[in-house]
């Protein structure tokens, strides 16, 4: 588990900055939304930035007994080498606002069964950190020589199967929420885009101010079905349709601490 990344931002008063977490892509599956991934990248500014919590390869090899050629993208033999190419290509002009790159389940089995980390080698090639499979980071603003305000985050890619009801993954994930001393909480492995604000009051030096919870379960880009007559894996599953995209989270450093909010973007 990671814990010691830290990003530097700083602010004037009045700024207000964004985290764009990207989980669940699946780069390689002809399933991956790729134009839209792609939209949503392009459609961020330079006060957003950026943190990737896992799947973003579908890493589905032809040894894996869930492979299907239907459901591989790769024109050439090499297919985890065109995935990582393709993903370098895309990430590259964001690079330096990337928080972090994170692992999911399908790099997790593929480095047990392959022996490759196609997220460490991603996270050479743009030169920036690797958070693992789970772990905290922190976003300390500074405004001049003045004050700080810091914004704790806690990760994990997500565990379990996918709940058949709107409030299931809710529930799972903020039991987690219990245990962890951080500000803002991002998950996915679900394949939903959810978000809840829960509610905590602390001390700022002498005042007592509202400082709640975020949490928020960050979607995909994987699509249920394709169209044609063969099946995507999620298909045969039985999985239902999911909205394509992700969340965005704002992050405004006023005079107490920070307004902060979760939304469906």
């Amino acid at each position: 588990m990671r814990h010691t990344i830290t990003r530097h931002i700083d602010y004037k008063y009045g700024d207000i900055f964004y985290l764009k977490p990207f989980f669940d892509i699946h780069m390689g599956a002809t399933a991956c939304d790729v134009k839209k991934f792609k939209e949503d990248l392009a459609n961020t500014c330079e006060n957003t930035y950026l943190f990737f919590g896992g799947d973003l390869f579908d890493s589905i090899i032809v040894t894996d007994p869930r492979y299907r050629k239907s459901n591989d993208d790769a024109v050439g033999d090499a297919l985890l080498d065109e995935n990582l190419d393709k993903m370098e290509a895309i990430l590259r002009p964001y690079a330096h606002r990337i928080v972090s790159l994170g692992k999911g389940n399908h790099e997790d089995y593929l480095t047990r069964v392959a022996g490759t980390d196609l997220i460490a080698r991603l996270c050479r090639r743009l030169n920036v950190p690797d958070a693992g499979y789970s772990g905290l980071f922190r976003m300390i603003f500074r405004e001049g020589k003045g004050r700080g305000r810091t914004v704790t985050v806690r990760y994990h890619h997500g565990w379990g199967g996918g709940s058949r009801t709107v409030g299931g993954d809710l529930t799972k994930f903020s039991k987690d929420v219990a245990y962890w001393d951080a500000d803002l909480f991002l998950y996915g492995h679900v394949h939903r885009r959810q978000t809840e604000s829960i509610p905590r009051i602390g001390l700022v030096g002498d005042k007592l101010i509202a400082k709640p919870k975020v949490l928020a379960i960050c979607g995909s880009y994987l699509k249920t079905y394709n169209t044609g007559v063969q099946p995507t894996y999620s298909e045969v599953k039985g999985y239902p349709p999911i909205e394509i995209g992700g969340i965005c989270v704002s992050i405004k450093p006023v005079a107490y601490w920070v307004k902060m909010k979760a939304y469906l973007d």
